[in-house]
């Protein structure tokens, strides 16, 4: 276990947050707001993803037809 230094609004909010969720303790909150900011980056980067396909008139479909074929030249060389 250890030991962190944080500001006491911060510790009220996460208390306030364990009370309201009815969790045992904080550190179910915090690795739930981790858990959270994980999931928030990886829609971020899967917009950012579809953008860039969008741009370049691109589709998922067409991504996947085109890393089949690399794949498939690969392989061919391979073996």
């Amino acid at each position: 276990m250890k030991t962190i230094a944080i500001p006491e609004r911060v510790h009220e909010k996460l208390i306030y947050l364990k009370l309201e969720k009815k969790k045992k303790n904080i550190a179910e909150i915090i690795d739930r707001l981790i858990e959270e900011h994980k999931e928030n980056v990886f829609r971020q980067e899967c917009e950012l993803f579809r953008k860039r396909l969008a741009k370049k008139g691109d589709t998922l479909f067409d991504l996947l037809k085109k890393s089949r074929k690399i794949r498939e030249e690969i392989a061919n060389e391979w073996f």
